[in-house]
């Protein structure tokens, strides 16, 4: 694997030059590695992870099981891209078990949210049905603690 692409993951949120400090490489060299990885459409960018409950108007979340029939000749694909369009899906994947696709979508209002599901998603020729619940709270996003602060935020150490 890639070293950068390693510590990206592992990392977090490292700058260029704390990458290249743990990598014993110039800081020339890491933003080398990252074109390439950006080349390669393996890297996508950098996301910041916000807590929103702090935030008066923030958004609401919801994560929609969708039951869909599959295509002759494109399975699940054309579906899942066609849903992946839509500006309120932040994030759609297919799944295995009960249901085909996991989306994760965000609106202004439940209501904004509700009116994506009854009059965009589930008039879609192919969707079988879909099953919403809404976020309510989130403890951990992203592999960070919502209420902690942020010198309380590590990682808990990995030992061998």
């Amino acid at each position: 694997m890639n070293p950068v692409l390693k510590l990206l993951l592992e990392g977090g949120s490292l700058s260029t030059a704390q990458m290249a400090q743990v990598l014993n490489l110039t800081e020339g060299e890491i933003n080398g590695h990252l074109e390439q990885l950006k080349k390669e459409h393996i890297f996508l960018g950098w996301r910041p992870v916000l807590d929103l409950s702090k935030e008066a108007a923030g958004a609401v979340r919801a994560v929609i099981e969708v039951r869909i029939t599959p295509e002759r000749g494109g399975g699940f694909n054309r579906l899942a891209e066609r849903i992946s369009r839509f500006d309120e899906v932040e994030s759609c994947y297919l799944m295995s078990g009960g249901y085909d696709l996991l989306v994760f979508v965000t609106g202004s209002s439940l209501q904004k949210v509700a009116s994506f599901v009854s009059e965009k998603l589930s008039t879609i020729e192919g969707v079988i049905s879909t099953s919403t619940h809404f976020m309510l709270r989130s403890y951990k996003e992203q592999g960070y603690l919502m209420d902690l602060p942020a010198e309380q935020n590590d990682r808990l150490t990995v030992t061998p």
